[in-house]
């Protein structure tokens, strides 16, 4: 049990005149048991139970990076840029060429990876790694490891990502050997089309290979255009056909930026009715997707780190609070509600305020996953990201101190 005090918490927003608000807080103290939030109380209680002195950081629900690779970097390492690749097809190849000289190295790779994306207020990992005909089962084993290593600081997730293409892959038997070998492992699938050449075999083998045993999908969706855009309506009718709503997800979907608004809005009602979440960096190299509309029409968004400094590009502060910002200045969330509801889209849709302005987080019962900054305001650490943060994970401070 540990008392902590001195904590800001959102109560609400004030219209301190006509259409400009600001969010109000106040003191709280929080009292933790047993990894989850037990008492919000104005005063912590004189007391000889520990209690932390937050000195007037904000409590905001932590972080969830979604989609993150630990297994094909440099960062970590010696500093590398990209060698120029015309392509998805072109950068496989490449990396075909050194997956194995760079296993001894990755177990440091992703601890350092690690410890820079929870730095910055993740304790949730969503972590994609590669299983192949090169490396095989090697980088699952490796990264495994180094998570489970971690598990005082984050919860995770694991996708069997065929980057090579799922039929190639498969038809090794390197997919069901995986999922075999764990049963929380999450089966992912890439670009059926431009990858595997056969959109429905490729469907078709994912999603056997799910039902079968039982487990969630995450769809790498790099193509383009009206083949992306079929690619998705295929994925929606598979994840019905097979029962799967609600455990479906598409990273990148790049199509959905490329279509006329009614045709786009007409597939987000059906990615909402599917339960089928969206995974972005909002990229700026590109068209970006319509994130609002997504949302408006029932999609849960997230923005996520993907690659950080690997052989797919030299970028990525590993900091989602920076790439929310980033989503809030594409879509130009410049007020103070809007900029605190891009905050949603890095804590897997939790705010301590929503919309309307009314507290909906923290709440007894919850887990003590809690990100400590140092700002006035979620709106505040959007548009600024501050820095100072600390990091709390079931109950327990494990990365940053409070100044």
């Amino acid at each position: 049990m540990v008392w902590i005090k001195n904590v800001h918490l959102e109560t609400g927003y004030e219209e301190v005149r006509p259409n400009k608000f600001v969010t109000t807080t106040a003191e709280f103290a929080l009292e933790v048991e047993n990894g989850k939030i037990k008492t919000i109380t104005e005063k912590a209680p004189e007391t000889n139970i520990q209690t932390i002195d937050a000195k007037g950081y904000l409590a905001l629900p932590a972080l969830q990076d979604n989609h993150v690779h630990l297994d094909k970097g440099h960062f970590g390492g010696k500093w590398q840029a990209v060698i120029p690749a015309s392509g998805v097809a072109e950068r496989i190849q490449e990396e075909k060429e050194f997956l194995r000289d760079f296993l001894s190295e990755t177990p440091q790779k992703a601890q350092a990876l690690i410890d820079l994306i929870c730095s910055k207020g993740a304790t949730f990992l969503r972590v994609q790694t590669n299983v192949d005909s090169v490396i095989e089962l090697d980088n699952l084993i490796c990264v495994k490891q180094v998570l489970e290593k971690n598990k005082h600081r984050l919860d995770y997730e694991i996708v069997v990502f065929p980057q090579h293409g799922t039929l190639i892959t498969e038809e090794q038997g390197l997919l069901s050997k995986a999922l075999a070998s764990d049963d929380t492992f999450i089966l992912g699938g890439l670009d059926p089309a431009t990858i595997d050449g056969d959109i429905e075999k490729s469907l078709l083998t994912t999603f056997t290979l799910a039902s079968q045993y039982n487990r969630k999908i995450d769809y790498h969706l790099h193509d383009r255009g009206t083949l992306g855009l079929f690619e998705i309506n295929r994925i929606i009718d598979y994840t019905k056909k097979y029962q799967l709503e609600g455990k479906v997800q598409i990273s990148h979907a790049l199509a959905l930026a490329d279509g006329e608004e009614e045709i786009i809005q007409t597939i987000a009602k059906k990615l909402a009715e599917a339960g089928i979440g969206i995974n972005t960096t909002i990229p700026i190299d590109t068209t970006v997707l319509p994130v609002l509309l997504l949302q408006e029409k029932g999609v849960k968004v997230r923005v996520v780190n993907d690659n950080i400094n690997d052989h797919w590009s030299p970028f990525g502060s590993g900091d989602l609070i920076e790439r929310a910002r980033r989503a809030a200045e594409v879509f130009s969330m410049k007020d103070e509600r809007s900029l605190a509801q891009a905050y949603s889209l890095v804590s897997n849709g939790l705010t301590p305020l929503d919309s309307k302005g009314n507290q909906q987080w923290p709440e007894i019962g919850d887990q003590a996953h809690i990100l400590f900054a140092k700002a006035d305001s979620s709106a505040h650490l959007i548009a600024r990201v501050c820095p100072e943060r600390v990091v709390m994970f079931n109950g327990e401070l494990v990365s940053g101190k409070f100044h």
